[in-house]
Parts: structure tokens; sequence; C-alpha cells
């Protein structure tokens, strides 16, 4: 600052102190004639620099990003996995990608519990190894889908046993517990203010899976989406983003059915900004609408499997703001016969994506691949 400047500014502050005393003086009665202080013009202050450095008011909910996979069971090969090498093997290869994300999401295909008893009226039922939530937490899963097909595999006391191990844990959860009002409770986030909410719903709902007043049980989603919307409503009044899980569509079909295209959209239209969608065991379409982003089925993710199509998989990531969804990029990773998820490169990565392409294109979604890597565009 020169000196000229320097000694305006002290003057400026000087002579608004004596005034000031000068005004108090007056009031008690005191006649002193006020002085005046004569300032040079050419060293005069921008009356703006003062105060050039303050930020901005803000504008609204912060930016934040969501990465999101499908279904994780912790049974049969994978529970074998981590018998061999511990709770956190399954999701050791991508746990530092989902972690960094502000918001990671995934659907539990299995309770994650030593008690209960496997349902006799169901084909496959899956009873996952606890240790696995190490891996969950390793992996910085915020927010796990428990409205499947499976939470109740083991019956009530389990799916109990596991609501209490992921709160031990500190990973949030939706679509299960121990009635309705809890199954449709959603879990939050405060991510520095900006809240997140989630809600999960299943259209697949074995005999005695859902949630009643009385009863534990899964939230329905088919044949009930009046309800869900007011649900999604009710949180969008509330929070900053919603985002939605679904459980549904047909079991290993690539394309999304008009149910799912239906729901996603009322979804979106109540208050969602992400629809994220499970149980197909193979991947479906990604779709933009008014902003908004669709996934109808992200695959496997930590799975055993059996065929070339269930092993491929990816992980989405998206950026969510106040202005829509944006920056969406695909990351393809495929799964070992232990149901492992590990990155791939080149020709592999190549295929997946070209079938995520594919598909999409019949929803006027781009998808494009760089290097090892996709983005997604409308």
């Amino acid at each position: 600052m020169t000196t000229a400047v320097s000694a305006a500014l002290i003057a400026v502050l000087a002579g608004g102190a004596w005034l000031a005393v000068t005004r108090l003086d007056l009031k008690i009665g005191k006649p002193e004639e006020p002085r005046i202080t004569t300032i040079d013009s050419s060293a005069a202050i921008e009356p703006l620099s003062l105060v050039a450095t303050l930020p901005p008011a803000p504008s609204g909910p912060a930016t934040i990003t969501v990465a999101a996979v499908g279904d994780m069971q912790f049974d049969r090969q994978v529970k074998a996995l981590i018998a061999r090498s511990g709770g956190t093997a399954p999701l050791a290869d991508v746990a530092k990608q989902l972690a960094a994300a502000d918001i990671t999401i995934g659907n539990l295909e299995s309770p994650m519990t030593t008690l209960g008893v496997h349902r006799t009226d169901k084909d496959y039922t899956f009873q996952g190894d606890p240790r696995g939530i190490e891996g969950l937490t390793a992996a910085g899963f915020d927010f796990l889908a428990l409205a499947n097909n499976h939470s109740l595999d083991c019956g009530t006391e389990a799916l109990a046993d596991t609501i209490a191990r992921l709160d031990a844990a500190g990973i949030g959860h939706a679509g299960a517990g121990t009635n309705k009002a809890a199954a449709w409770t959603p879990a939050v986030r405060d991510i520095n203010g900006t809240t997140v909410a989630f809600l999960s719903f299943s259209h697949i709902l074995p005999n005695g899976f859902v949630a009643t007043n009385t009863r534990p049980g899964i939230a329905q989603g088919r044949m009930n989406m009046k309800e869900v919307a007011a649900a999604i409503a009710a949180a969008d009044a509330a929070y900053d983003y919603v985002i939605v899980s679904y459980h549904w569509g047909v079991e290993n079909v690539d394309d999304c059915n008009a149910e799912q295209v239906k729901d996603a959209r009322t979804s979106i239209d109540a208050g969602a900004d992400m629809v994220l969608s499970h149980h197909p065991h193979v991947i479906q379409a990604v779709e933009y609408y008014n902003g908004k982003l669709i996934a109808y089925s992200l695959g496997d993710f930590v799975f055993d499997h059996y065929s070339r199509k269930t092993g491929e998989a990816f992980i989405l990531e998206a950026d969510m703001g106040p202005s829509g969804v944006s920056n969406v990029r695909v990351t393809p990773v495929y799964l070992n016969s232990a149901g492992k998820p590990g990155y791939v490169t080149g020709q592999e990565a190549a295929v997946i994506i070209e079938r995520l392409r594919t598909i999409s294109a019949k929803r006027d979604t781009v998808v494009t691949l760089n290097g090892d890597i996709a983005t997604v565009t409308p």
C-alpha cells in the first residue's frame, strides 16, 4: 500500500472515530464544535476494495459424486473366498475407487449373519458371511439396498441381525426393517451440509417377504407405485437429493421392460435424482430422463457365476448437482469364478462397453469408450 493511501486510510478511520465520540459528546451536553479532517482526493480508496475478498453467497446444494454397483451376495464361492482370505477380499481390487466417491451404493443380496435357517420354499437362498461387512466398510459403502428377494432367506431373526451389524458398522440401509415404517424409512447422509436420501423398493416379492405394520420384511414397489411416488416426493421435500433403488426386471434379459421404464420415470417425476437398479444378473441400459439418470440394471458385482454375461459388470459414477446428473462414466469390471470383481482392459473392457453401448442406444443414450473407461451422454 502506498504512503499516501496509508495516510488516507488512517485519517478516515481516525476521523470516523472522532466524529463518533463527538456525536456522543453532543448527546450528553458538551458544546464543543466538531473538527473537520481534510483528505487528499488523489489518495481516495475504492469503496469495494475492503470487501472484495468476501466469498459469494451459496446458491444451493453442492454437487456430489456418486458411485453405484449392482448385486452383492457373500455366500457360496464368495463365502469360501472370505474363509481363505478374509472379509475384505471380495472387494479388495475396487475398494479404493468406490471409497473415493461422496456416496457409494450397492444392493446387498444376502443376509449377513450366522443366525436363522434357510427357507425351504425357495430355489436359491443365501446366508452371507458377516465378515464381508469389513469389505463393505473398507470400500466406503454409504447405502445398501435391502429390498430384494433374498433379505429374508434365513428368516426375520437373520434380517434383524444383518441390520444390527450394518448399523454397528455405520453403513446406511433402506428397504427392509422390523415393520413397514422401518422398511420405508430413507437412509440419509449429510455431505458438508448437502443432504442425500436413499430409498429402496423391490418388484420381486416372494411369499411372506413384504413388510406390514406388524411384520418384518421389505418395501413393496411393484403394483404399489402410487405409495412409492408419495414416499419419494416426501423425501424430495425434506432433503437436497433423492436416490432410489429398485430390485426388478427379468433375469438374464438384456433389455428393460415396459414396467421398468414406466416406474423409473414415475420415480424421477416424483422427485428422484437417480434411479439405480438390479436383479437381472446382467447389465441393462443407462438412460437420461429430464436431466436425471436411470440405470435399469447394474448387473452383478460380488457374485459367483457360471456364464460370461453374468460376469460382466461395471462401476457407474456420476456427478449429482442442482442442475441434474452429469459427467457419467463407466468403469468395466469382470467377476472371477469366486465372484470377485476386478478391472479389465483392452479387448476385455471393450466387450463389456460394447454390450452396454448397444443396449443403451435403444434408450437414446450414447456410451463412448475412452481407453478402458466409457462416458455416458444423452
